[in-house]
């Protein structure tokens, strides 16, 4: 509905669009995702720095430099990198969250410039859900909300297995009942 602009402005124009919501906050509330999806991040950080610190010590090992005093200073990237992605893994999982607001699906994500999308839940065709090998491990998975608005389709990113069924299933119900496995004794849902 809008290019980027300041919090409390589209936060008003989210308002003014989803009157339906008695002028709920859309952006109130939001569920937090697990711990697995901030060690995705942080892990994400680590190995990069890991991987730019082996490149920079293989080029100041083999490479012979034209000014002597310039090795040392290569050692400068990892040493900046480090708490940049840092900083990003940490504020991104920070960032991560979902919520069904009236009648609105609400998801955020992002480190550097954070998006939250408010998908109005009548405009939902379909879900995809998709999981990694890695996210798979960790229990996550990624929920894509489709439409014939926009982009498409819409992610919930790194999201508890259980937790992302019960969402999309809460959000359009019915379309993917008959898809989903709920055990009797438990609130946990599955995929068959």
């Amino acid at each position: 509905l809008a290019p980027p602009l300041p919090r409390p402005l589209a936060w008003r124009l989210a308002d003014a669009v989803a009157r339906g919501d008695a002028r709920t906050d859309l952006g109130a509330g939001l569920v937090r995702h697990p711990p697995a999806a901030r060690r995705r991040r942080v892990v994400r950080a680590v190995v990069l720095v890991l991987v730019l610190t082996a490149m920079t010590g293989a080029v100041s090992w083999s490479v012979p430099w034209p000014w002597p005093w310039m090795g040392p200073w290569v050692w400068a990237v990892p040493a900046v990198a480090a708490p940049v992605a840092w900083w990003g893994a940490v504020t991104g999982a920070r960032s991560l969250g979902h919520a069904l607001a009236g009648r609105h699906l609400v998801t955020r994500q992002g480190a550097m410039i954070r998006r939250t999308v408010a998908l109005e839940r009548a405009g939902i065709s379909g879900w995809t859900i998709t999981e990694s090998f890695f996210q798979r491990r960790a229990g996550l998975v990624t929920v894509s909300a489709t439409t014939a608005a926009g982009e498409g389709h819409y992610e919930v990113l790194d999201v508890g297995r259980g937790d992302g069924l019960e969402l999309a299933a809460r959000a359009t119900p019915g379309l993917l009942e008959p898809f989903l496995v709920r055990p009797a004794n438990g609130p946990d849902v599955s995929l068959p």
